[in-house]
């Protein structure tokens, strides 16, 4: 089996997600690929060690894992 597709999509995701996350840290203003609203990062969550970024709509909902 050839997963080298695979993991060119995964891996492309990633990349993507993380730039995501290091503009939405730097304070720079991202819109939803679906519905055009407004990113935020919340790392102020309820939840000791998690962060979330989201739209309000709700169609872009990650959940971060933060480390010490």
């Amino acid at each position: 089996m050839d997963f080298s597709n695979l993991n060119k999509k995964a891996s492309d995701s990633f990349y993507k997600q993380r730039n995501m996350l290091k503009q939405l840290a730097q304070g720079k203003t991202l819109k939803c690929e679906k519905c055009n609203g407004v990113l935020t990062l919340d790392l102020a969550t309820s939840e000791s060690g998690k962060g979330l970024v989201k739209c309000k709509q709700g169609c872009t909902d990650i959940v971060l894992e933060l480390g010490a």
